[in-house]
């Protein structure tokens, strides 16, 4: 849950139209795989259930003290010696998935240029509530937001655990995300990765709308809460959790082996299997976002624009769960704008650099 939190950044500018957030570029999506893995009938691909506690008990005592139970776990090697990647949760227990971003914009105008950078912190959590044939119940509990802008000397906060903003539009948003910091929502997800049934949005739609009712009113509060449900909804929280955490293709991966299941990205970026070690493994992520360029002539002007951009991280999983402990990506976009006509020419550069931490 490209880089990144999970769903808090979507539709906090969908909210602002980009005046807290600035806009994220679409292309962002650290390249993960989003194929649906389908559960093998409550059997890992060994053939062994993960939901059986014990096997049928054996007439011969001496074969049964000699053998060990076998250790199941989220990164494996199959039959094929190859590595698979499944969820292996433990119940009660509270996985993180927080994200720290850091974004740092230039704009490069006749040889000035003028910067601005903005950090956003959101802590995300999923906590198991119960297994059952290989499925899990996770719910889902998001921490609150906090923001800090600097620009021009000067360092604005939006902090839910801190003071309210004075701007009215940051004021608003800052009471949302404070009232629903403490609503939590469920989900459920098999042992690769697969997300479904997300029960209880509704009542973050609510606590929204009552948060919000003394200051706006009749459509302009409708208006307001259904742009908010474009951003929060469980259709495109799906999306943002199932391109969040890892998979593994199913035919299962060798050290140093790339992959993409995205075809029209074959060419502009990998995962790579970097190593497996005795608890934690590697996965690196390669990239090219696609290239832009555009050229019209307007009342005897030649207006020009080209984006190019590049992106990398590197993943870091717990070999015992399959969860991410740790990863970075940067990405970073160039665009280029200019104005000629004869002899002269203005340009425009601006220079996008973004620094993402999960955990």
């Amino acid at each position: 849950m490209k880089k990144l939190s999970v769903v808090s950044y979507l539709f906090i500018s969908i909210l602002l139209g980009g005046g807290l957030v600035s806009c994220k570029n679409e292309e962002k999506s650290k390249q993960l795989p989003d194929t649906s893995i389908s559960k093998k009938d409550e059997t890992n691909r060994s053939g062994i259930s993960l939901n059986a506690e014990s096997s049928l008990p054996s007439n011969d005592t001496h074969k049964q003290e000699k053998s060990s139970p076998e250790i199941i776990t989220g990164i494996y090697q199959d039959s094929d010696s190859l590595y698979h990647l499944r969820y292996i949760l433990e119940k009660g227990k509270t996985y993180s998935f927080n994200s720290r971003e850091i974004n740092k914009q230039t704009v490069t105008f006749r040889d000035k240029s003028q910067s601005v950078s903005q950090e956003s912190i959101d802590p995300i959590s999923f906590t198991v509530l119960d297994i059952k044939n290989d499925i899990y119940t996770l719910q889902v509990s998001m921490g609150g937001k906090k923001v800090i802008t600097k620009a021009d000397g000067k360092v604005v906060v939006f902090d839910t655990n801190g003071k309210k903003p004075e701007n009215p539009d940051q004021a608003k948003l800052w009471k949302i995300y404070r009232a629903i910091s403490n609503v939590t929502f469920t989900l459920t997800m098999d042992i690769y990765g697969n997300a479904s049934n997300i029960k209880g949005m509704d009542a973050i739609y609510e606590k929204a709308k009552s948060t919000l009712k003394s200051e706006l009113k009749g459509k302009e509060l409708e208006d307001f809460i259904n742009a908010f449900k474009l951003g929060l909804n469980p259709e495109t929280f799906k999306a943002q959790f199932e391109g969040s955490i890892m998979k593994f293709p199913s035919k299962g991966l060798k050290i140093g082996e790339k992959w993409n299941s995205h075809p029209e990205l074959k060419d502009q970026g990998y995962n790579q299997l970097v190593k497996v070690g005795d608890s934690l493994t590697e996965v690196r992520i390669q990239g090219t976002l696609p290239s832009k360029t555009d050229s019209k002539v307007v009342e005897g002007i030649t207006y020009k624009l080209s984006v190019k951009g590049t992106q990398s991280g590197k993943i870091i999983i717990n070999n015992k769960s399959g969860w991410i402990s740790n990863a970075n990506f940067t990405m970073t976009v160039t665009e280029t704008k200019s104005a000629s006509k004869g002899d002269e020419t203005e340009k425009v550069v601006q220079k996008s650099v973004n620094n993402t931490y999960i955990n």
